[in-house]
């Protein structure tokens, strides 16, 4: 009997079936990975807000600081050390998203102890007040109060006239923020850890602004920004500066497109685009999901 193999034509057309399958496949299980971190990143963020409720229930409805008065959080306090104990394992801090880059960190501190990479920022947003500055998102510095070390190696005196927030003076927790997505955050030195939506820390190594979509021509409140790329320390932070310091899900690159995930200060969490969460800083104050003391209409 005459065995008959396959011609080269054939293997040719095999071949070719098996690259053209393994070209409409492989963007699908790319999408399906990067939507399965997505929802794993939602759930941190979820679970870390729930930390952060279980710590104001036993504190008389007080919000975590993101920074005390002096600053280094390993001794002062920060609100990841002060919600760890109700979340237990600190990997949850960690998107698997993230592409755990320290190009945005100050030098001195790539080696410091401690020193970890976050994926989540806390609401610390500030604004001038007409007396002072005060801090007017949830989880930010306290800069309010005099602080001393009991060791007296610090004596930081008070500057701001908000430094704390109690859950009765947020107007509307289901619509403000408590955390959001940013990579590159770390716990451990000033506002690091939290946005205060202004870019005077930015040294530290993380983007402190908030979203602001503001158009040209609306207003003398503040310079509406450019849609540029948002440098921090000479890296590119996000692509787009009317997003702020937040980065959107689904992107390793740290780059601003689609939407993000955060958790509200009511506890539940999903994903929003920047934009969203403040659309005009200068005409529409109340639409301005950071400040968690806005009048709502």
């Amino acid at each position: 009997m005459k065995h008959r193999g396959f011609t080269l034509i054939e293997l040719l057309v095999v071949i070719a079936i098996i690259a053209i399958l393994a070209a409409i496949l492989f963007p699908v299980f790319a999408q399906a990975k990067a939507a399965a971190k997505k929802s794993a990143s939602l759930s941190n963020t979820k679970q870390i807000g729930l930390g952060v409720i279980m710590y104001t229930n036993d504190v008389d409805d007080m919000f975590p600081m993101g920074s005390n008065g002096c600053w280094w959080q390993p001794l002062d306090g920060g609100w990841n050390y002060y919600v760890l104990p109700y979340i237990k394992n600190d990997q949850i801090f960690l998107s698997p998203m993230d592409p755990k880059s320290k190009a945005t960190w100050p030098d001195w501190m790539r080696t410091t102890q401690g020193a970890v990479n976050m994926s989540y920022a806390a609401n610390g947003y500030m604004k001038w007040d007409g007396s002072g500055w005060g801090m007017y998102g949830v989880i930010g510095m306290d800069q309010q109060h005099n602080q001393t070390r009991a060791d007296g190696s610090c004596n930081a005196t008070g500057w701001m006239s908000k430094g704390t927030t109690n859950g009765s003076q947020v107007t509307a927790s289901a619509s403000t923020i408590m955390l959001a997505e940013r990579f590159g955050t770390y716990p451990v030195f000033g506002p690091s850890n939290f946005f205060t939506g202004i870019n005077w820390w930015d040294y530290v190594g993380t983007g402190g602004e908030i979203p602001d979509g503001s158009q040209a021509g609306d207003g003398s409140y503040d310079t509406p920004r450019s849609g540029a790329n948002y440098k921090v320390n000479g890296v590119t932070f996000t692509d787009n500066n009317k997003n702020g310091g937040m980065n959107a899900t689904g992107d390793s690159k740290g780059t601003t497109v689609g939407k993000e995930n955060v958790t509200w200060v009511d506890g539940h969490a999903g994903n929003v685009s920047p934009a969203f969460t403040n659309p005009d800083r200068a005409l529409k104050p109340d639409k301005n999901l950071w400040d968690a003391s806005r009048v709502t209409n």
